[in-house]
C-alpha cells in the first residue's frame, strides 16, 4: 500500500438494508398491489370475459401498482414479479395465452373453476399471490360438491403452512402437514408442485417445500431460518393420482437464465434481444416479444441452449378433475410467519359460498383454530400484601 493510499479516507460504504424495516416494508408494499390487482381480475373474471383481457387487466393493474410508489427512486425496478395466468378447471398453472392464440378468445362461463395467480416487486422483493373463483358462484348459488371440497383444500393447506412453516422447522416436517390436511378433505396435492425461497431478483432460491415429490425428485432436507421470504403454492386436485402433464402449445412464459450462447437463428436472435430488453429478472409473457407470431419458434432455440427457461402450462392428466391453487408469499420470523400477500378475498373459509361436504380432522381443526404469530402476554405485577393491621 502506497503512503498516499493510506492516508486518504476510504468512502463510505453504502449502508445495507435493514431486513426488518426497508426490505420487509418493499415485500409487504410488492403483496398489497399484487393483491389488489388480483382482486381487479377477480372482479372482471364473469362469463364471457376472455382469458386474454384477464390477463391484460392484471399486468396493467400490477404496472399501474408499482409506479405509484416509491415515485422518488428513478432508479428503482419495480414491476412485474409474475405476469397473470387464469388457469380454468384441470389447468393446473401458467396458462396466459398470446393475442395470436386461438384460446386468447376464450370466454369464461357459468360455473369454470378460475385460478388466477400474478405477482409484483419493488426493488427487486417479488410477492405473488393466487387464488381460485367460480364464474357465477355466490351466497345465493354457493359451490358444493368436489368443486367445493378442492376449494376449501387449497385454503385449508395455505393456513396450515403459514402456522408450520416456523423458524427452525423442515421442509419435509411442513409438506407431510399440509398434505396430510388436503387428504381429510378427499383431495391430493398436485404431484411436484414447489413452495421455493425468495430473494432480490429470485423467484426459485435453493430452499424449496415440495408437495407430493415423485421418489426420484424429492428436495434436500432443509431447515427453515428467520428472515426468509417464501412463495407458498398450494395446489390440490379431485384426482385419484394427481400426476400434471405438460402442454407446450400452451407455455408462454419463460424467464433469462443469464447463460450465454451465440444462436444460429435469426428468428432466435430477433427474439432474444427483444428479450434482453424488455424482461427483467422476473419471468415474462412472450407477449412483449414483437414479433409474437414468430416468437413460438424462435424462443425453442434459447431454451434448448439454456439462454431461456419456460415456466410449462400444467394441466391434470384426468380430464374431469377439478384443480383449486392458493399462493401466498410470507416470510419466516421467531414469533411465526408473516403475511407478506392478503389473505384471498373471494373464499377466506367461510361457508357462505363455498359449502364443502367434508370437514377436517380435530387436530387440523386445533391447528386452524391457532394464532399464526405467538405474542408474549405480560404477566400482571401482583400487588403487595396490605400492612398487617397493629396488635
Amino acid at each position: 500500500m502506497s503512503a498516499d493510499a493510506a492516508t486518504t479516507p476510504a468512502a463510505a460504504a453504502p449502508k445495507e438494508e435493514s431486513f426488518a424495516d426497508s426490505i420487509l416494508t418493499k415485500y409487504k408494499t410488492a403483496g398489497e398491489i399484487a393483491a389488489s390487482a388480483l382482486a381487479e381480475v377477480v372482479m372482471k373474471a364473469v362469463e364471457g370475459a376472455t382469458l386474454l383481457s384477464l390477463c391484460q387487466a392484471g399486468d396493467a393493474a400490477v404496472e399501474a401498482g408499482t409506479a405509484g410508489v416509491y415515485k422518488s427512486d428513478k432508479k428503482m425496478a419495480k414491476g412485474s414479479a409474475f405476469p397473470t395466468t387464469i388457469s380454468i378447471n384441470n389447468v393446473i398453472c401458467n396458462w396466459a395465452p398470446l393475442p395470436s392464440d386461438a384460446e386468447s378468445s376464450k370466454t369464461l362461463a357459468t360455473g369454470d373453476v378460475v385460478k388466477i395467480q400474478l405477482g409484483a416487486q419493488l426493488d427487486g422483493y417479488p410477492a405473488v399471490a393466487a387464488e381460485t373463483i367460480v364464474v357465477g358462484a355466490d351466497a345465493s348459488k354457493p359451490v358444493t360438491g368436489k368443486t367445493a371440497d378442492a376449494i376449501r383444500a387449497a385454503w385449508v393447506g395455505a393456513e396450515v403452512a403459514l402456522r408450520s412453516m416456523k423458524v427452525g422447522a423442515t421442509n419435509s416436517e411442513v409438506s407431510k402437514k399440509v398434505e396430510d390436511a388436503i387428504k381429510e378433505l378427499g383431495c391430493r396435492a398436485v404431484e411436484g408442485m414447489q413452495t421455493n425461497q425468495f430473494e432480490k431478483d429470485v423467484i426459485d432460491g435453493k430452499k424449496k417445500v415440495v408437495l407430493a415429490p415423485e421418489p426420484s425428485s424429492r428436495p434436500d432436507t432443509i431447515k427453515l431460518e428467520e428472515n426468509e421470504v417464501y412463495g407458498v403454492d398450494i395446489t390440490v386436485t379431485t384426482s385419484k393420482e394427481g400426476k400434471p402433464k405438460v402442454d407446450d402449445a400452451r407455455t408462454t412464459i419463460y424467464k433469462k437464465t443469464g447463460s450465454t450462447y451465440l444462436l444460429k437463428m435469426a428468428t432466435s436472435r430477433k427474439v432474444f434481444s427483444d428479450v434482453q430488453k424488455k424482461a427483467g429478472a422476473f419471468p415474462f409473457n412472450l407477449r412483449i416479444v414483437e414479433d409474437e407470431k414468430r416468437a413460438r419458434m424462435g424462443v425453442q432455440e434459447c431454451v434448448s441452449h439454456n439462454l431461456l427457461t419456460p415456466f410449462e402450462a400444467l394441466a391434470d392428466k384426468e380430464e374431469s378433475a377439478v384443480v383449486a391453487q392458493v399462493f401466498l408469499t410470507l416470510a419466516t420470523n421467531s414469533k411465526g410467519a408473516i403475511r407478506l400477500t392478503p389473505a384471498p378475498r373471494w373464499y377466506n373459509g367461510s361457508g357462505d359460498v363455498v359449502k364443502p361436504d367434508a370437514e377436517v380432522g380435530e387436530a387440523t381443526k386445533a391447528l386452524l383454530a391457532s394464532a399464526v404469530r405467538q405474542t408474549k402476554v405480560k404477566a400482571k405485577k401482583s400487588k403487595p400484601a396490605a400492612d398487617a393491621p397493629a396488635a
